[in-house]
C-alpha cells in the first residue's frame, strides 16, 4: 500500500464528479488546535493536483479556512470541504477546528464522513493528545467508524516518532495496544544545532524499501545495512498485528511455521481490517518543500484512504423515522433508490443568501427537484424538542466547494456532498425526502451551551436586524441556544465557550450590519465596544432608552460629523479645525494672523478638556512621531457643560 513510484495529478483547481458510491471517500479529520489539520488538507491537495501552489495558515492563503474570521485567527472555526481526485475516486476531504468551543461541527463533519483521520503533533504533549481526541476516537469506535492516524510536526527540535507512536497506542489502543501499529518510519536528515532534523522520507515496513523525498521527487532506493535491523523488528511486529485481525485463521499457523507471507497478502488483509475499524495504522505527513509538487507521505496516505477506507456502500445507514416518530427501514445506498438526505452544515453568503452542505444516504439528488423539507430543532430551554418544521420546496443549483470557489453539478448521487443554494428555510440537520414519503434522519447529539450572553440592539431601527441575525444563527449551528428571559426581558444567547461567543458576535455584526451590543447585566466578560464613547454602547441596567443614554448618542452624532469634517488628513491623529469650535478659540488664546494652519493638531489639547478627564479618553496618535506640542496657552475651562461636540475626537 502506497508504493505507488508516480502521483497521478489532476487538473488544478477542478473538481470531480462522483458518478457511483463505489467510487466516493469522505473523510473527516479530527485532532486537536494546532496540529496541523488544515496544512495536511493544503498539502494532499497539493499532491491530487487540485491546486498548484500549497498555502500557509499563516498566509490566510489556504483552501479550507477561506473565512475572514479564520484568517485573522489562523485557524479553522467551521466545517469545510476540499473534494480531490485520487486513483479514480473523489476523495471528500472534511476540515473540522479543533478547538473545544467548535464542537459542533466536528459531529456534522462525524456525520458525513465514513472514515476519519486522527491528526496529532509530535511536538505536543501526551496529555493535551489524549484529553482534545479520546472523546471523538470513543464516538468513531461507536459508530464502528473506521481510524487511522498521521502524526505531523516530526521536524521540530526534541520530537520522536517512537515516542509518539507509544502514546498514541496507550491512549486509542484500549485492551489491544497492538491494534495501532505505524506502516512508515520517518527518515530524518541530520541534526542541527538547535536539535532541528528534517524530515527526508520515509521507510515502507511492508515493502522494505525507503522512500526518499531529499531532492523533492519521490524515489525508492533499498535501506542502508545499519537500517535492516530496526527495521526488521518493526516489520516483524507489524505482520504480527494484521495476522492476528486477519480473517483467514490459518495464516497464523503458516507464520508461526516460518512461512513467508506474501506482501499482496498482507495488504489485502490490512485493507480488510482498516476497514472493519479493527486495526488503525499509523502515517506520518510533511508538507511540500518549496517548489516540490509532493509532500512527504501525502502519497501514501491518498493510497490507503482509497484502498483501506471504506466506500459508502459498506456504511451504516443512520437511523430514519416518519415525521410523527414511527420508524421506518434504514435507507440503502442505492442512487436509484428514494431520496434520503440531510443538511449537514448551513452558511449565509452575501451574494447568493443561505448555502446548504448536503449528504445524501440515498437516491440522487438533481436540481428543480420537488423534496420534502422536515427538520425539528430546541425549545427555549434547549431539551424538549418541539413539533417539527415541514415544507415543499424545489432545489436549486448543485455546486461542488472548493474554498470560496463553487463547481455546478448536474447531480449528487448517494454517499457523495454537494451544496444546494437557497433550500428555503433549511437549517442543519434537516432532511430531504420525497415529496410524497417524507422521513426524518435522527440528529446528531450536542451539547448543551453554558455560557450566557445578553444581546440588545443599539436603537429602535436595528431591532429587526438584530431578530432574524439571531434567527440565522440558530439555524447555522445547532450548539446555540435563544431565549428570551422572562424576568429581566433580555434576549440570552447561550453559547460553548468564550471563543464560540466571539466568533457568533462577529458573525452577527457582518450578517445584520447592525450595532447590536452586549449587556453587561448578563455577561461579566463584555468590554465596550471600540469606537464608540462611553455609556453609548453598553449600559449597566435596562434603562437603555433613557433620556441620558439618547442625548449621549445624540452628542456622539455630531461628534461623528466632527471627525468626518477632518478624515482627509493623512495623519493618524485626530485632528479639527478650530473655526467649527468657537469655544475651543476662547479657550486656546487669540487667533494668530492669517488664521491656523492647515492640519493644526489638537488632540493633545482635547485631552486634556473636562470632558475627555472624566470619560478617560486617551486621543491616538501616530505610532511612527511623537504626539504634537499643543498651542494651549492655558488649561481649557471646565463648564457644566461641557459636551462631545467640543470634543476633537
Amino acid at each position: 500500500m502506497g508504493d505507488k513510484a508516480h502521483a497521478h495529478p489532476g487538473a488544478a483547481g477542478g473538481v470531480p464528479a462522483a458518478g457511483h458510491p463505489s467510487a466516493v471517500r469522505n473523510v473527516v479529520l479530527v485532532g486537536p488546535s494546532g496540529s496541523g489539520k488544515t496544512t495536511l488538507v493544503e498539502a494532499l491537495a497539493l499532491t491530487a493536483g487540485a491546486v498548484n501552489r500549497a498555502g500557509r495558515v499563516e498566509d490566510g492563503a489556504t483552501v479550507s479556512d477561506y473565512d475572514e474570521i479564520e484568517q485573522r485567527r489562523r485557524r479553522s472555526v467551521q466545517l469545510s470541504l476540499v473534494p480531490v481526485a485520487w486513483d479514480g475516486c473523489k476523495i471528500n476531504l472534511l476540515d473540522t477546528p479543533g478547538y473545544a468551543d467548535f464542537v459542533g461541527e466536528l459531529r456534522a463533519g462525524l456525520r458525513a464522513a465514513d472514515a476519519a483521520l486522527f491528526v496529532v503533533s509530535a511536538a505536543q504533549d501526551a496529555a493535551s493528545v489524549a484529553a482534545t481526541t479520546r472523546a471523538a476516537w470513543e464516538e468513531c469506535a461507536l459508530a464502528g467508524t473506521p481510524r487511522a492516524i498521521v502524526v505531523t510536526h516530526l521536524d521540530t527540535a526534541r520530537t520522536s516518532f517512537d515516542d509518539m507512536t507509544r502514546i498514541c497506542a496507550e491512549a486509542f489502543g484500549g485492551e489491544d495496544p497492538d491494534a495501532v501499529l505505524p506502516l512508515y518510519l520517518p527518515v530524518l536528515g541530520p541534526e542541527g544545532a538547535d536539535g532541528h532534523a528534517p524530515l527526508t522520507g520515509l521507510t515502507g515496513l511492508l515493502s522494505g524499501r525507503i522512500l526518499d523525498y531529499s531532492s523533492g521527487e519521490r524515489a525508492e532506493r533499498p535501506p542502508a545495512p545499519d537500517q535492516e535491523e530496526p527495521l526488521r523488528a518493526a516489520r516483524d511486529r507489524l505482520i504480527e498485528g494484521i495476522i492476528a485481525e486477519s480473517e483467514d485463521e490459518s495464516l497464523m499457523d503458516r507464520y508461526l511455521d516460518g512461512e513467508d507471507i506474501d506482501v499482496a497478502t498482507l495488504i489485502a488483509d490490512l485493507e480488510r481490517a482498516v476497514a472493519r475499524g479493527s486495526f488503525h495504522p499509523v502515517l506520518t505527513a510533511a508538507p511540500a518543500a518549496e517548489g516540490a509538487r509532493q509532500g512527504i507521505g501525502t502519497v501514501e496516505l491518498l493510497e490507503l484512504i482509497t484502498r483501506g477506507f471504506p466506500t459508502p456502500l459498506e456504511r451504516t445507514p443512520p437511523t430514519v423515522t416518519t415525521p410523527s416518530g414511527t420508524p421506518r427501514p434504514a435507507p440503502v445506498c442505492d442512487p436509484g433508490g428514494p431520496l434520503v438526505a440531510e443538511v449537514v452544515k448551513t452558511a449565509s453568503d452575501p451574494y447568493v443568501g443561505r448555502v446548504s452542505l448536503v449528504r445524501v444516504f440515498s437516491g440522487t439528488l438533481r436540481p428543480d427537484d420537488s423534496v420534502h423539507l422536515c427538520g425539528h430543532g430546541l425549545d427555549a430551554t434547549g431539551h424538549a424538542p418541539r413539533p417539527c418544521h415541514e415544507a415543499e420546496i424545489r432545489v436549486g443549483a448543485l455546486t461542488s466547494p472548493f474554498g470560496r470557489r463553487q463547481h455546478a453539478l448536474d447531480r449528487c448521487v448517494a454517499g457523495d456532498l454537494a451544496c444546494v443554494a437557497r433550500l428555503g428555510e433549511a437549517e442543519t440537520g434537516d432532511t430531504l425526502s420525497p415529496a410524497g414519503d417524507p422521513v426524518l434522519i435522527e440528529p446528531w447529539s450536542t451539547p448543551d451551551p453554558l455560557l450566557p450572553l445578553a444581546v440588545r440592539a443599539h436603537g429602535k431601527a436595528d431591532e429587526d436586524k438584530l431578530s432574524q441575525g439571531l434567527a440565522r444563527l440558530v439555524a447555522e449551528d445547532p450548539t446555540l441556544r435563544l431565549e428570551q428571559n422572562p424576568d429581566t426581558g433580555q434576549v440570552v444567547l447561550w453559547c460553548l465557550g468564550e471563543a464560540h461567543q466571539e466568533v457568533a458576535l462577529e458573525r452577527l455584526r457582518t450578517a445584520t450590519a447592525s450595532r447590536s451590543t452586549r449587556n453587561r447585566t448578563a455577561c461579566r466578560c463584555a468590554r465596550r465596544s471600540p469606537g464608540r464613547p462611553p455609556g453609548a454602547d453598553a449600559t449597566s441596567n435596562s434603562r437603555a432608552g433613557t433620556a441620558s443614554s439618547r442625548s449621549a448618542r445624540s452628542r456622539w452624532s455630531r461628534c461623528r460629523r466632527a471627525r468626518a469634517s477632518s478624515s482627509s488628513t493623512r495623519s493618524s491623529a485626530v485632528r479639527c479645525r478650530v473655526s467649527s469650535f468657537p469655544r475651543w478659540r476662547r479657550a486656546c488664546g487669540p487667533r494668530p494672523p492669517g488664521g491656523w494652519p492647515p492640519g493644526t493638531p489638537w488632540s493633545t489639547c482635547a485631552s486634556r478638556c473636562w470632558t475627555a478627564r472624566r470619560t478617560r479618553w486617551t486621543p491616538r496618535t501616530p505610532p511612527s512621531r511623537p504626539p504634537a506640542r499643543s498651542r494651549c496657552a492655558r488649561p481649557p475651562p471646565t463648564p457644566a457643560s461641557s459636551s462631545w461636540n467640543r470634543c476633537a475626537r
